[in-house]
């Protein structure tokens, strides 16, 4: 028996709700805990300038102003939603003390053959209303059909390509294999005030059909931004401008995971870092992943 698809309204232009988050000492610690990264600048609160937030805060303040409420969409397209890619740009670092207010937009909409590929453009401004952080986001909509025409009304930039020629003989710059708590999803929930009951409920993760709990893709790919700031930017995450990458495949706790830095140029003026992370069965879990420094 065949049943008809999820129909999807071409929603393009409506935005989410604005929320402000005020960056204290507690949120930056706890969300660099939360992911393993005990760099000193998120940790020594004593330091003259405060601290500097996690670059994958971020995360947090997408998911917290994410909400729709005018719009009502049927639960089963909700529950169909996966992440696909991510796209962040920095104007500067978020530093402890700033008050940030993230509102998101969607910026475009197309049929592809999963389902159906939106994008939202969520843009991050502090208390003088300057622009700080711009993050594009995109999800599929398993099974779904557009209601409409696919449109679109803002672009990403185009991100820095690998070069065609074989770098560094084929071979990663550096791989580093990080093994996965089996509470891992547990904490970053908490740490990160990111909560989806497929990363820590058993029992709604294998009624979603996935083998186990997995661990947020928010928290693979800031893993993997851990280990590029810490080994090809000095630990100073007051260089980063931009990251991006796509989510592929699952992370299981308790296995490990391995991200390797597959390109490393530099440019003069910004060094680029071309990324990967695998998961314990040698598939990708983070793909074409691009990390710029000033």
């Amino acid at each position: 028996m065949t049943t008809s698809a999820l129909r999807m309204p071409a929603d393009v232009g409506r935005y989410t709700i604005a929320k402000s988050f005020e960056v204290t000492a507690r949120a930056i610690t706890a969300f660099a805990g939360g992911v393993g990264d005990f760099n000193p600048v998120y940790f020594e609160d004593d330091r003259p300038d405060g601290l500097i937030a996690h670059p994958g805060m971020v995360f947090s303040w997408q998911w917290n102003s994410r909400f729709t409420p005018d719009i009502q969409l049927d639960v089963n397209l909700v529950r169909r939603g996966v992440h696909a890619w991510v796209d962040v740009r920095f104007n500067r670092a978020v530093r402890e003390g700033d008050v940030i207010t993230s509102q998101g937009q969607g910026i475009a909409v197309k049929q592809v053959r999963p389902g159906v590929l939106s994008a939202q453009r969520y843009t991050m401004c502090d208390s003088r209303g300057e622009v700080v952080v711009v993050m594009d986001s995109g999800g599929i909509t398993r099974g779904a059909e557009l209601d409409g025409e696919g449109m679109e009304i803002e672009s990403t930039p185009p991100l820095p390509q690998r070069s065609t020629s074989s770098a560094n003989g084929g071979q990663p710059v550096w791989t580093t294999t990080i093994p996965i708590d089996p509470q891992a999803p547990h904490v970053y929930t908490e740490c990160a005030d990111i909560w989806n009951p497929i990363h820590t409920e058993r029992r709604v993760a294998l009624a979603a059909g996935l083998p186990d709990i997995i661990l947020h893709g928010s928290a693979n790919i800031t893993i993997a931004l851990r280990e590029v700031i810490n080994r090809n930017m000095d630990g100073d995450p007051t260089r980063l401008r931009r990251f991006a990458g796509q989510f592929r495949g699952m992370v299981i706790p308790g296995t490990d995971v391995s991200v390797s830095a597959l390109e490393v140029r530099d440019e003069g003026d910004r060094e680029i870092v071309f990324y990967e992370m695998r998961n314990d069965q040698g598939e990708l879990a983070i793909a074409n992943g691009v990390v710029v420094a000033a």
